[in-house]
């Protein structure tokens, strides 16, 4: 048997070339192993001949474990080193000792549990072996535990995912068996590693995702907060894998979290890294920065240069797209020296690609070349078709910026030729556009959005996790290829050709794409059959890919012959010319029939689910136009549809995205500031109108429209549409108005409990307010049921909202004997407001009426929130999960905000606000855009459900002309015709001949239009106009 001073020098000079890794499942602390080692050697050499070189082995390893102790880890190492040469030249002496024998496989066992060497996991795992052999013939189960789970970990370093698989599943099944609980959650985490590294599908990664939450909550229960962070990392990692980054981020920060408050400082790189991969796809760049600063200081501590290098190279394209050249070169530069020292060819390969955009942003043709033709080199020698197409589209985008389109094409083609990636046919659709082949680009475009749609992900094999999908995507948007982009410009090109059905069904998938990408729900623009949209190819756009096709098979054969060398490249390169000459040919001919035949290929009007749907919107009620704003980089186009499938659109030259965002972030600035100038207000209405209405004014008054509906975009989200002025009085008092998220999230029946309330009789005798006398309920009075919630008190760091109580004692009739409720229903105050009330009580209401704090923030949705009143914040995507609205026909937050607007603000959060409540089953969301904590909202409020409660089955009220009334009466101080209002606020008479006043008559009484004597104490549009109805407004 050899020396334990041997045995044990050589494992410590070797495991200890990598610094120390916080286990928790080891139970000693690296000072005592080390002292017990030292006490193991001392044992040893008393029965060994003294030799002058053995003593000094002794002493040199005696100085390295103080030194270990003192936490000098790199002199320890080399005392280490030193130790072990002497024992290499001195023979191997036996030792017949049973006890020492096993006690020198406690010791080296235990140091291979506490290192965990990335450099050296081939010795790892040797060691681990003979440990794990030895373990089970002296029947040591629990040496065996740590045997197998530091094997695993070790599979894990040198990829060998299977095995490491193989050696967690024992792991857990021996930890189980010796109720080992510390064990239990270091196997499962081990085993959740592996899991994510081979899972290729979102069901392979559930796998990791069980095996992580075993190990999260096991170790919960023993409070192990090591074993917590890597659990949490790793569930981090697996979201962000399956492209569900709110999640991402969610447990990543948490993972930190859990790190710094029980002071884990160095392998805080997983969820740090993860975080900058999230923040890399979502074009979050100074977030990147951050991350990945912390987590480099993190790598180097933990002696790990590879992934160093990687997210060097990360920080590069993140200060790329900020413009920050230098500094991105020199991390690129830095990431590629890294690269080659460990020999690293694939973080070699993306530090290249980073030095090629700086280069081509330097105008540095031949070098920029030069460095992504090398890049590509290392992904064929390395057999990776996805970092090789990767780099022909960016050597494309390098041509492009040169102005060398043709071949800039040609890389494009070449990279097509290997994945039809969405960014390939994105990018190639851009060049043809300009390159004026406008039918050809629209042909790629299209193909680009069906690409998009069926969300495919693109991942570079062999990258890290956090890397696999995120430098693709970096590079994407760094070209200018943004999804939404791309949807934009399709949209565009196809009003610019007048192919206005087609251009209305992008336009609805833009809104998806929009909420997709916003609340992380990948169905957003799925069928009703549950599979993704797509945009129907015309037969003269499958001639342009067949076209195409032949090109590509052509590039299969060339790109072979160009990687051996083949003794036909000239010809080969001599025939490609010409058949690109050819193509170029045929799909010059094809324009042409293109342009011919657009009136009438059937294929252009045959619309998809979104249009059909669009169209019962405006079909629905009468009089409605249904308008679709699209806000381009240097104009605006205005697409409308109308009764009959008319499709029209103009386009509005001279006002650009920047000069919107500015227009629109005013207007807001002046609407919610009660003391603002009202001409100025007036004034930036009406250049919002002339920009937004005025070009359809002719056409909305020729046919007599009286509702618009519209499905906004970008900045024009943030503008209440009821307040643009045309210059004599505001939108609301011309049209009824509401707003659509999505045509395919609108609702155009009532649904079927609402349709049967004439079956569900209440019973019980209103109270007429001013005589106090009781009045018999109507007979098969058809009432709908209101669920009220609502905060007053400050509660939860936020202020009180006095006026509150009184806005939900006007709204909510609570039993025969209330003189003041509108609806019957239940109401919920303060502490009884709380998730469980609010989810318990909805299956028999119909209206849900919410007032209290909220916020819709731009960025994340798990961000936005409703605040309960017990203080808590109930995340807003936590309504679509755990809240069945399709018993709610109009659910109604009287007490929201939303941001101002402003550069880089699309408004998606205010899309949400719908999107989260109409997918959960409700039909219409009344929502501010603001806070008014006034008696003016209760005012309002009560005024809109008492237009509500007016109709009945054979003629219902409108929920968009019902809110048109209340906030007209604000606006202009009320009817004093209406024998049921004798003064602004005052609770109406409950009467039964007015509450069956129909629609068309309640029209008749509207007040008159505004003017310059209207002394209405609520005429600032601060009061009446914050509220948007989003739905059908049905």
């Amino acid at each position: 048997m050899p020396s334990p001073l041997k045995y044990l020098s050589f494992a410590v000079a070797t495991l200890i070339l990598t610094f120390i890794s916080e286990r928790s499942l080891i139970g000693a602390t690296v000072n005592n192993v080390a002292y017990r080692s030292l006490a193991l050697s001392e044992q040893t050499n008393s029965r060994l001949p003294v030799q002058t070189s053995d003593s000094e082995a002794e002493r040199l390893f005696r100085e390295g474990v103080e030194q270990l102790g003192r936490e000098q880890r790199l002199e320890a190492r080399q005392s280490f080193e030193q130790a072990l040469d002497i024992e290499r030249k001195l023979g191997e002496p036996e030792i017949e000792d049973e006890a020492s024998r096993i006690q020198a496989i406690e010791e080296l066992r235990s140091w291979v549990s506490i290192y965990t060497p990335l450099k050296d996991a081939n010795d790892t795992v040797e060691f681990s072996k003979t440990t794990l052999a030895l373990a089970r013939e002296q029947k040591d189960r629990d040496k065996e535990l740590e045997a197998l789970i530091t094997l695993g970990d070790a599979y894990i370093s040198l990829g060998e995912y299977e095995q490491a698989v193989e050696s967690a599943r024992a792991s857990v099944t021996l930890a189980q068996e010796l109720q080992n609980l510390q064990a239990k959650a270091s196997a499962f985490i081990t085993l959740a590693s592996a899991y994510e590294s081979l899972a290729s599908s979102k069901s392979e990664y559930q796998k990791a995702t069980k095996a992580a939450i075993s190990g999260l909550t096991t170790a919960w229960k023993i409070k192990d907060h090591f074993s917590e962070m890597k659990a949490l990392a790793i569930l981090s990692s697996v979201y962000s894998s399956i492209s569900e980054e709110q999640n991402a981020i969610i447990f990543a920060k948490q993972a930190l979290k859990v790190a710094k408050l029980n002071n884990i400082s160095n392998p805080v790189a997983p969820p740090l890294l993860t975080l900058a991969g999230v923040y890399l796809k979502e074009q979050n760049y100074q977030n990147v920065i951050a991350s990945t600063e912390k987590g480099i200081i993190s790598l180097q501590d933990l002696q790990q240069p590879e992934t160093e290098g990687a997210a060097s190279v990360m920080q590069s394209l993140a200060y790329f797209a900020t413009e920050n050249y230098q500094q991105s070169l020199d991390l690129a530069e830095r990431g590629l020296a890294i690269a080659q020292d460990v020999e690293s060819p694939l973080v070699e390969a993306l530090a290249l690609i980073g030095l090629s955009l700086n280069y081509s942003e330097g105008r540095d043709l031949e070098k920029a070349l030069e460095l992504i033709n090398e890049s590509r080199s290392i992904a064929q020698e390395k057999d990776n078709p996805e970092l090789e197409a990767l780099t022909l589209e960016v050597r494309a985008e390098i041509y492009r910026n040169a102005q060398q389109k043709e071949s800039a094409i040609a890389s494009y083609q070449e990279a097509l030729s290997i994945t039809d990636s969405f960014s390939a046919l994105a990018g190639i659709a851009r060049l043809y556009q300009e390159s004026n082949l406008l039918a050809t680009a629209i042909t790629y475009y299209k193909q680009a959005v069906n690409k998009n749609e069926a969300q495919e992900r693109r991942v570079i094999p062999g990258l890290p996790s956090w890397l696999e999908e995120s430098f693709g995507q970096g590079i994407q948007n760094i070209n200018g290829l943004q999804s939404t982009e791309v949807y934009r410009s399709l949209t565009s090109l196809l009003l610019l050709e007048n192919r206005r059905l087609e251009a209305q069904q992008v336009l609805e998938l833009l809104k998806g794409q929009e909420l997709r990408e916003y609340t992380g729900d990948p169905k957003v623009n799925f069928t009703e059959s549950g599979e993704p949209a797509s945009l129907t190819i015309t037969p003269a756009e499958e001639q342009i890919i067949r076209e195409y096709g032949s090109l590509i098979s052509f590039g299969y054969q060339l790109n072979e012959c160009q990687q051996t060398d083949c003794s036909q490249l000239e010809e080969l390169l001599e025939q490609r010319e010409s058949l690109t000459k050819q193509y170029y040919q045929a799909i010059g001919r094809l324009e042409t029939v293109i342009q011919d035949n657009k009136e009438t290929d059937e294929a252009f009007v045959d619309p998809s689910q979104f249009a059909l749907k669009a169209q019962s919107i405006v079909e629905a009620q009468p009089n409605t136009v249904l308008i679709y704003p699209l806000v381009m980089e240097d104009k605006l186009w205005l697409l409308w549809a109308s009764k009959g499938g008319i499709l029209k659109s103009v386009e509005v030259s001279g006002v650009s995205q920047a000069e919107l965002e500015v227009t629109a972030l005013r207007f807001r600035q002046l609407l919610q500031n009660r003391l603002s100038n009202l001409e100025e207000v007036q004034a930036t209405g009406k250049q919002l109108y002339d920009w937004l209405v005025k070009p359809l004014e002719q056409e909305l008054q020729a046919n007599n429209i009286k509702n618009l509906v519209f499905s906004l975009d970008r900045s024009a989200r943030y503008i209440p549409m009821a307040t643009l002025f045309d210059g004599e009085k505001y939108l609301i008092e011309t049209y009824s108005i509401s707003t659509l998220v999505s045509a395919n999230l609108t609702k155009t029946q009532l649904p079927i409990q609402e349709q049967k309330l004439a079956g569900r009789p209440f019973n019980f005798q209103r109270v007429n307010a001013s005589a106090g006398e009781r009045i018999p309920a109507i007979p098969d009075q058809q009432e709908m049921r209101l669920l009220a919630m609502g905060v007053s008190e400050a509660v939860g760091g936020f202020q009180a909202l006095p006026s509150v109580i009184d806005e939900l004692d006007v709204i909510v009739r609570r039993d025969s004997l209330d003189p003041k409720g509108i609806y019957p229903g239940q109401e919920f105050l303060n502490q009884d407001f709380n998730f469980f009330t609010l989810r318990d009580n909805l299956l028999n209401h119909e209206l849900l009426h919410i007032a209290t704090h909220s916020e819709f923030v731009p960025g994340r949705a798990n961000q936005s929130y409703l605040l309960l009143g017990t203080g808590e914040k109930l995340a807003i995507p936590t309504i679509k999960t755990w809240l069945d609205l399709r018993n709610i026909n109009t659910v109604v937050l009287s007490a929201c905000e939303t941001a101002l607007g402003g550069p880089g603000l699309d408004g998606r959060e205010i899309a949400a606000i719908g999107y989260y409540f109409l997918k959960s089953g409700a039909s219409n969301v009344v929502a501010s855009l603001w806070n008014v904590d006034d008696q003016s909202t209760r005012i309002l409020m009560e005024q809109f459900y008492e237009n509500l409660s007016k109709g009945t089955p054979d003629s219902p009220v409108m929920k968009a002309k019902a809110l048109r009334q209340a906030q007209l009466r604000l606006l202009n101080g009320g009817n004093p015709t209406d024998p049921g209002l004798s003064r602004l606020g005052q609770a109406p008479r409950v009467n039964a001949p007015q509450r069956s006043q129909s629609a068309e008559q309640e029209e008749e009484n509207l007040p008159p239009t505004s003017n310059t004597s209207n002394r209405s104490p609520f005429r600032h549009p601060y009061y009446w106009s914050p509220f948007i109805l989003m739905g059908s407004g049905m």
